[in-house]
């Protein structure tokens, strides 16, 4: 009878592990989802030299933003 009830707490800590990690993943799953699918911001990147076709111009804040 003892053997059984180990059996059960030994079973019931793998099943709270395993839910822990499956909920987990479902978050990773909808953060990378929505990373992929989601609304997200385009930004243009400006290069000197060549001429736009919408008339902007390069501002010093945008220029920040590009890596070196």
């Amino acid at each position: 009878m003892d053997e059984l009830l180990a059996i059960i707490k030994q079973q019931t800590s793998t099943i709270e592990q395993l839910t822990n990690e499956l909920t987990l993943l479902r978050e990773q799953v909808e953060y990378l989802r929505q990373k992929l699918y989601g609304k997200s911001s385009e930004k243009v990147v400006h290069q000197s030299g060549h001429l736009s076709l919408f008339g902007e111009e390069n501002l010093p804040e945008e220029e920040a933003d590009l890596p070196s």
